[in-house]
């Protein structure tokens, strides 16, 4: 395992991303470019791609991220046109367009060629597995891997797979994805996994607040930033709701629904839940996590050790 080239199908700004980052971590790749291009273009696209990825890699080499020459990462990224060679592919990354239409051309070109034992991975950053997986040759061998923007930066990637998709499929993409360096998160069949839909659902409310004129779109970033943003750079968003109190939210829930008028605010089913459950969060031992065996106070305190490591580090970048 492992051994062969790790094959990027579709050279755009994911594309290249995740060559860059298989490529940091040890692995040869082909960056494929499965677009119709006359030679000169695609000479303009591949200069243009190899600059791109060379700045990247002064960027991480200046942060000390990386301890091998540039020249070196570089030397495992190989750039290809089309589909040829892909007979000892063992990863396949399909990193074109979220067009299903696009993905369906690709996906037969891809099938012709690869072995049944080569693992084929979609970037869909919104599509049904199981839609995808019904325009492949071997659907057990096939789940989506969503990287996120900038590919070589962003640790997560989600893992969803097709409900055809084999438990040792999803097994060697977690493996895979954790050697270059990322951290998977396993999700459901569903659209938009799990950061597509809270992602949307931040930035609709960001642009309602200032559609409604309750601030401008500097401030809405700069409260996000310096206030929600800051939190959750050291701890998740449902250990914040068992913080602050699983009946504070339903409260303000239901305030905020009636004041707005907006039935996008009224508590899901979970929370009402909880609260007829007393489950109420950390200072009854119990919310959306069990606090069982936890020292609720000192977990605390790491919490806020790790806020004020933050607060120091902002600081001293702002000089």
């Amino acid at each position: 395992m492992f051994m062969s080239f790790v094959d990027v199908v579709g050279a755009g700004r994911i594309g290249h991303g995740i060559a860059l980052c298989v490529a940091m971590h040890g692995f040869r790749v082909r960056l494929r470019d499965v677009k119709h291009r006359t030679p000169d273009e695609r000479k303009m696209l591949r200069e243009k791609i190899l600059s791109q990825i060379q700045e990247s890699l002064r960027l991480f080499e200046e942060c000390e991220f990386i301890h091998e020459p540039v020249d070196e990462v570089v030397k495992r990224i190989v750039f290809a046109d089309g589909y040829d060679g892909l007979e000892d592919a063992f990863h396949v990354v399909e990193a074109v367009p979220e067009d299903a239409a696009v993905k369906k051309q690709v996906y037969s070109m891809v099938c012709e060629r690869i072995g049944s034992d080569a693992l084929l991975a979609s970037t869909s950053s919104s599509m049904r597995p199981s839609a995808l997986a019904k325009h492949v040759k071997h659907p057990e061998r096939f789940l989506v891997t969503h990287w996120i923007n900038p590919a070589e930066l962003i640790p997560l990637v989600e893992v969803a797979p097709a409900p055809q998709t084999s438990r040792e499929t999803v097994e060697e993409a977690v493996e895979f994805l954790r050697r270059c360096g990322k951290r998977p998160v396993v999700c459901g069949d569903s659209p938009g996994y799990v950061s597509a839909r809270l992602q949307a659902a931040l930035m609709n409310e960001a642009l309602r607040l200032v559609e409604e004129g309750v601030a401008s779109p500097h401030d809405v970033d700069e409260a996000l930033m310096a206030g929600i943003g800051f939190r959750l750079s050291v701890h998740g968003l449902l250990e914040f709701v068992d913080w602050g109190g699983v009946d504070i939210l339903y409260r303000v829930d239901e305030y905020l629904a009636a004041e707005l008028n907006a039935e996008r605010f009224r508590p899901p089913a979970l929370l009402r839940k909880l609260v007829e459950e007393r489950r109420l969060g950390m200072h009854v031992g119990r919310g959306v996590f069990d606090y069982d065996g936890i020292d609720i106070e000192a977990l605390k305190l790491s919490r806020k050790k790790a806020m004020v490591k933050r607060l120091k580090q902002l600081r001293d970048e702002q000089g």
